[in-house]
C-alpha cells in the first residue's frame, strides 16, 4: 500500500484525474493531498481567514471531486488552472452567502465586457504557455513559485515551508531564472 501511495505520487495530474473518476480512493486521496494546502494558502492569501479558510477548501475540494469528470483539457487552459478557478469561485460564492466583502481585484482573475474570442484565445496561449514552462520546473520551484503568485509574502511562505526568509527570496529568484532561461530554450526551438 505504501508503495501504491508512493507510485501515485509520481503520477501527474491527469492521469490521477482518470484513475479518480474511475473510482480509485487512493488516487483522490492523493491528488487532494497535493491540492489541500495549496488552495487554502491561495484563499488566505485573497482574505479567507482561519476556519473560513478551512471551510472553503473543503467545499473546493468537493466541487473538483464532483465536477472532476467534467474537465476538458482540450478546453481548460490546465488541470491547476482549472482547480484554482473552482476554488476561487467557491470562496465568492462563500462570500455573497454570508455577506462578506468580495476580494476586489486581489489577484483574481476578471472578465472585462471588452473581452473578445481573440482575446481569450490570447489568454490561454498565454496561460498554456507559462504552465508548460512552470512544468519543466521541480515540483518544489512550482509550488514556491505558485505560492508568491497567489499573492503570499515572502514571510507567510517561510513560515508555511518551515524556512528563512532570505532562503524563499533566493529560491523564488532561482526560479525566476529557470523560467526566464527555459523561456530562451522554447525560443530557439
Amino acid at each position: 500500500m505504501v508503495k501504491r501511495t508512493h507510485e501515485l505520487e509520481e503520477f501527474d495530474d491527469l492521469k490521477l484525474k482518470d484513475l479518480v473518476i474511475s473510482g480509485d480512493e487512493m488516487a483522490s486521496s492523493c491528488l487532494f493531498r497535493r491540492y489541500q494546502t495549496e488552495i487554502k494558502n491561495f484563499l488566505v492569501s485573497r482574505g479567507c481567514q482561519g476556519d473560513d479558510a478551512d471551510d472553503v477548501t473543503i467545499m473546493s475540494l468537493q466541487k473538483i471531486w464532483k465536477s472532476m469528470d467534467s474537465y476538458d483539457e482540450e478546453r481548460e487552459a490546465s488541470f491547476r488552472t482549472w482547480v484554482f478557478t473552482i476554488a476561487k469561485n467557491t470562496y465568492l460564492d462563500w462570500c455573497k452567502r454570508y455577506n462578506l466583502p468580495q476580494p476586489q481585484n486581489a489577484g483574481m482573475v476578471t472578465i472585462t465586457d471588452d473581452s473578445t474570442p481573440e482575446t481569450s484565445l490570447i489568454e490561454k496561449e498565454r496561460q498554456a504557455y507559462f504552465d508548460s514552462l512552470l512544468g519543466r520546473l521541480s515540483e518544489y520551484e512550482q509550488k514556491i513559485l505558485l505560492m508568491k503568485g497567489a499573492g503570499m509574502k515572502y514571510e507567510e511562505i517561510a513560515h508555511e515551508l518551515g524556512i528563512s526568509l532570505s532562503i524563499v527570496k533566493n529560491r523564488i529568484h532561482q526560479a525566476k531564472l529557470k523560467l526566464v532561461e527555459l523561456s530562451k530554450d522554447v525560443r530557439k526551438d
